[in-house]
């Protein structure tokens, strides 16, 4: 099995006791909401037709964090397919055409999945956004980088000068015995400091280091 996928799974089960202050978005999202595009593989409509109507980059990263979490679920039981299906067990940062195509007509991924969709859709609106690979501290505990495996991926992007970081995973929703049950967390969007600090070590801390606006994206 794994271990990546299923220290993602096991995300959803530690979120509960997470709670911080929420900005009304509830127009951007009822319009996310309304745009399932199904059948549609052109990632650049999609996000055109998405963000289009938007001036802000917050509100078109909002209007593409909810269309991803509303329409994109997380795929619960993708870790028992990983050695049938390798070519989706590969780094945010080199999927292909092929890897999107089949996300959109899965409708379902990892946290891997989630956070290329956000960086690709973002780059494609002209809003800077990175992936940050590291560990998600389950359970409060310390991690040792030097003893355990990288276990979750999640973003980094820059919305009108300011830098955020979000997760789609654990904003999606959860899973309960093996099915995903979406339920939406507002607090893994533009995430609170405190939040960050306790939960998220990225591989190497980029974190505010790219405050001078230069990013590379790698695709």
């Amino acid at each position: 099995m794994n271990t990546k996928t299923l220290a993602c799974a096991t995300f959803f089960q530690l979120l509960a006791a997470f709670g911080f202050a929420q900005t009304d978005f509830a127009a951007i999202d009822s319009w996310a909401a309304s745009l399932p595009f199904r059948g549609e593989k052109n990632l650049i409509r999609i996000t055109d037709s998405l963000t289009n109507r938007f001036e802000s980059d917050l509100e078109k990263g909002r209007a593409i964090f909810s269309w991803i979490t509303e329409h994109i679920a997380y795929d619960c039981g993708q870790q028992n397919r990983l050695e049938a299906e390798p070519e989706e067990a590969v780094h945010p940062l080199y999927y292909t055409q092929q890897q999107v195509e089949l996300i959109l007509k899965r409708r379902r991924t990892r946290c891997e999945g989630y956070a290329f969709m956000f960086r690709t859709m973002c780059r494609l609106a002209g809003i800077y956004a990175t992936t940050l690979e590291g560990y998600a501290r389950f359970d409060g505990r310390k991690v040792d980088p030097a003893t355990v495996q990288p276990n979750h991926t999640w973003n980094a992007v820059c919305f009108d000068g300011e830098w955020f970081e979000i997760d789609l995973t654990a904003a999606s929703g959860q899973c309960d015995n093996g099915q995903f049950r979406r339920a939406p967390r507002e607090e893994f969007f533009q995430m609170n400091p405190n939040l960050i600090e306790r939960l998220y070590i990225p591989i190497e801390d980029e974190r505010h280091s790219n405050n001078s606006g230069r990013i590379i994206l790698k695709f």
